[in-house]
């Protein structure tokens, strides 16, 4: 894996942005912070998986912990943009590392049902327990000093 890019904050109450790019998923993870706090979020962590052999690794969020410990961060959330259809989350392991809590928007319930008929997982909870907190559109959280927004924007697997 490797940093994208790093978008330093331009002025005080503006995020760092750093983007690690994982070339297996195609997919771009991302460690928001404050730079007045160092509290800082992970977004959409990718959990390594192998699926010739089945195995799952935490090679990449461990990758994502080195870097917010080089930095001096504290992790306040590991947010899930929405539930990957092309690749397992790294949400759960991290929050064992970090102890930040998980969350996720709340039209996961959706699709957990409709996963849950294609899979055919009859006792699988489709309420989005899996995740410490659901946010629903319009709500506020707060990462350090900044405040976001949650926004839906349905599309690529809602």
């Amino acid at each position: 894996m490797r940093t994208l890019q790093q978008s330093p904050a331009k002025h005080a109450g503006t995020p760092n942005v750093a983007g690690f790019f994982d070339p297996r998923t195609f997919s771009v993870q991302y460690v928001v912070s404050d730079p007045e706090t160092k509290q800082c979020a992970i977004i959409d962590p990718v959990l390594d998986y192998d699926e010739k052999s089945g195995a799952t690794a935490t090679h990449h969020a461990d990758e994502l912990l080195a870097f917010i410990r080089e930095q001096g961060f504290e992790v306040q959330w590991i947010l899930d943009t929405h539930p990957h259809a092309d690749h397992f989350s790294a949400a759960q392991y991290l929050k064992e590392q970090t102890g930040a809590p998980t969350a996720i928007g709340g039209y996961v319930t959706g699709v957990q049902e409709l996963w849950k008929g294609i899979y055919n997982w009859p006792d699988f909870p489709a309420d989005g327990s899996q995740w410490d907190h659901l946010f629903r559109a319009g709500d506020e959280f707060r990462v350090g000093n900044l405040q976001g927004r949650v926004m839906f924007s349905p599309g690529h697997t809602l």
